[in-house]
């Protein structure tokens, strides 16, 4: 299976010659060999998923074939509910918690015939980027299990990462999908706002939290994405568009525009790996016939505190009665991030949301002319679990003051739609990611553009567990 693509093995499926019992049992006696040490999955569903391959098997012999989801495994962020599954929240106070009814997105996936192999380790509430969590164990990176696998999708992304599912979904307030994505090197997706529905998804920040699809491909992460966005009446976050058209997504890019625009991570330095790595991914840009260019942005200081003005007050609402009566069973990161939301005042969350909107459009004024803008993922490769110290041109910093979330959480608060997709290795072998923006309700464009990236450019994803 390791040498089939996402391509192919859909027409493999259809077409009768692999059967979803067959891919079914191969991820999970992966899955029974290797979860034990990385720690991806709090709940394997094998029972279960077995009797819906075999569903699945059935229908596609009868001729009653779904799409090109139907009988592929995947597994979903343990935040999102599961109809009679529990579902965790990474929180031992939902430690017996089984919801009556499915998620919207789980739903969605169901309807396609994918088939639910599990449900991914993840940061208590997803509220931090390391799936440290001391209720159900840290989650591994595969590339090296002494390092974080970043988070607080981390289950999913090294799940992924290590193939032990080929598609999962996660959820991103302020990267909680590109950061893991970026560290495990997959592709992850943060769609645009109300492009999925966040319908039985458990809140983090309601205003700025996304669900979106990781897949170890952009082939396979655009399916999925394919097969989730869809209008939910019954959320009002939900906005109806329907374009999206994923069939010019293996077409070439030549005559796009791209756009740089540093200042929008306030220059943060980088690694002089993951700047050559970005530089080349340029490059290759250039050569496909992108037009690449520099934008100004001026506003920064604005931009980037709105992730804190907004999402502070919106986390504590979610939290305020737990943080009450019992502070001490917050996670300590987790009691961090309390202690300081319930601390942003009502005058600055009001304002945050002015802001908001004005930075919005400021923003997309500045990428109007482009199809994409383009920028590093994470500014260093993934730190080790024991220290925590995140390492850039030798320098040590503390990685959980979130210095990489000035990449990610700008496209949070301003709800466009955002993917990360690996480009090189490191001189440890661990992944470097790059970040491609587009314009709201335009994730067929930065699709395309990393599907060309994906195509033309060596990177060797090969792991050894």
């Amino acid at each position: 299976m390791e040498n089939i693509n996402f391509k192919d093995l859909i027409n493999l499926i259809k077409t009768g010659d692999i059967s979803p019992v067959e891919l079914t049992e191969y991820y999970l006696d992966r899955i029974s060999v290797y979860n034990t040490d990385l720690n991806a999955f709090i709940t394997i569903l094998a029972e279960e998923a077995m009797k819906e391959a075999k569903v699945a098997e059935k229908e596609i012999s009868n001729g009653h074939y779904r799409g090109p989801l139907h009988g592929i495994p995947y597994a979903a962020k343990d935040i999102i509910n599961t109809a009679n599954i529990r579902t965790t929240n990474g929180s031992k106070k939902y430690d017996n918690f089984y919801p009556e009814k499915d998620a919207f997105c789980i739903q969605k996936m169901k309807d396609a015939g994918a088939i639910l192999l599990g449900k991914t380790n993840t940061h208590q509430y997803a509220a931090a980027s390391t799936t440290i969590n001391v209720h159900y164990g840290t989650t591994k990176n595969p590339h090296d299990k002494r390092k974080i696998a970043g988070g607080s999708s981390g289950g999913s992304a090294s799940a992924i990462s290590a193939n032990l599912v080929p598609i999962a979904l996660g959820t991103d307030t302020g990267g909680s999908i590109r950061t893991p994505a970026s560290l495990c090197g997959i592709v992850g997706l943060k769609p645009t706002y109300g492009a999925i529905s966040l319908n039985g998804v458990f809140p983090n920040s309601p205003s700025i939290d996304h669900v979106g699809p990781m897949g170890e491909s952009v082939f396979s992460t655009a399916m999925a994405f394919k097969t989730l966005k869809d209008y939910d009446k019954t959320d009002p976050r939900s906005i109806i568009n329907n374009y999206f058209n994923s069939d010019n997504m293996l077409d070439n890019i030549d005559g796009f525009r791209v756009a740089l625009c540093p200042e929008l991570y306030e220059n943060q330095e980088l690694d002089n790996e993951i700047e050559k790595s970005f530089t080349h991914a340029v490059g290759l840009l250039k050569e496909l016939g992108v037009k690449v260019s520099y934008v100004k942005y001026n506003d920064i200081k604005t931009l980037q505190n709105l992730f804190y003005n907004i999402a502070g007050p919106e986390f504590t609402r979610v939290h305020r009665q737990q943080y009450n009566e019992d502070p001490n069973s917050f996670d300590p990161d987790v009691r961090k991030r309390m202690d300081w939301s319930v601390k942003v005042k009502i005058d600055d969350y009001l304002r945050g949301l002015e802001d908001k909107v004005r930075i919005m459009r400021d923003i997309e004024e500045k990428i109007e002319n482009f199809d994409a803008l383009i920028t590093p993922a994470t500014p260093f490769t993934a730190p080790l679990i024991d220290d925590l110290q995140a390492i850039i041109n030798g320098k040590k910093y503390d990685y959980t003051v979130n210095i990489h979330r000035k990449f990610f959480s700008p496209f949070n608060v301003t709800g466009l739609p955002a993917l990360v997709l690996p480009i090189g290795k490191d001189k440890s072998r661990m992944p470097i990611a790059m970040q491609i923006v587009g314009k709201k309700w335009c994730e067929h464009t930065i699709l395309q553009i990393a599907y060309n990236i994906e195509k033309n450019i060596l990177y060797n994803s090969n792991i050894k567990l």
